[in-house]
C-alpha cells in the first residue's frame, strides 16, 4: 500500500459514513407520513454528491503523496463538512420530516455553502464549467438560507440535474 493510498483511508471513511447516513434516508420515501418533496430531492441529491465526490477523490490521492501534515488536513476539509452537512439533513427516526427540515434549513443551506465552497479550493476541475455551475448553487443555497422560499429548493435541484448531465462523462485518473 502506497502512502497516498494510506493518507486516503481518513477522507474515504467521512465520505462513507455520510454516505451510510443519508442512505438510511431513503426508507422514508416509502413512508407517506414522512414524504417531503424537498427532503426527498435534497435526499437524492446529496447521495450522488457523495458517490461523486468518492468517485473523484482518485484525483486527490495522487496529491497525498509526500504532502505535508497541514495539506493533509485541508484535504480533510471537504469529506468533514460533507459528514456534518448530512448530519444536520438527517432527522432522528422519530422526527417528523417536513418539521424537522423546516427547523434545520438555515444551518444546512449555510454547511451545503461550505461544502460546495470547499471544492473551489483544489486545482483540476472535473468540467470546464463545474465552478460557474458551483456559484449559481451557492447563491441559490445563500437565498435559501435567507429567505426558506421552498421553490429556491426546486431551483437549487435543477442546478444539480444540470451538473449531473455534464458529469457523466467525467472520468479519472
Amino acid at each position: 500500500m502506497s502512502t497516498a493510498e494510506y493518507l486516503a483511508f481518513v477522507p474515504l471513511l467521512l465520505y462513507g459514513i455520510g454516505l451510510a447516513d443519508i442512505l438510511g434516508e431513503w426508507k422514508r420515501f416509502f413512508d407517506p407520513k414522512a414524504m417531503f418533496l424537498p427532503y426527498t430531492l435534497f435526499t437524492i441529491g446529496l447521495t450522488e454528491i457523495a458517490i461523486y465526490n468518492v468517485f473523484v477523490y482518485v484525483n486527490v490521492v495522487s496529491q497525498l503523496e509526500h504532502t505535508s501534515y497541514l495539506q493533509y488536513l485541508s484535504f480533510l476539509t471537504t469529506p468533514f463538512l460533507f459528514l456534518i452537512t448530512v448530519s444536520a439533513f438527517t432527522p432522528e427516526k422519530e422526527a417528523e420530516t417536513k418539521a424537522y427540515f423546516l427547523s434545520r434549513l438555515r444551518l444546512f443551506s449555510v454547511l451545503l455553502v461550505l461544502f460546495i465552497t470547499s471544492h473551489l479550493l483544489y486545482a483540476g476541475e472535473e468540467f470546464t464549467s463545474a465552478t460557474l455551475f458551483r456559484g449559481v448553487a451557492i447563491a441559490v443555497l445563500v437565498l435559501l438560507a435567507v429567505f426558506r422560499n421552498m421553490w429556491l429548493v426546486y431551483v437549487f435541484f435543477v442546478v444539480w440535474l444540470v451538473t449531473l448531465f455534464m458529469r457523466i462523462n467525467v472520468s479519472v485518473g
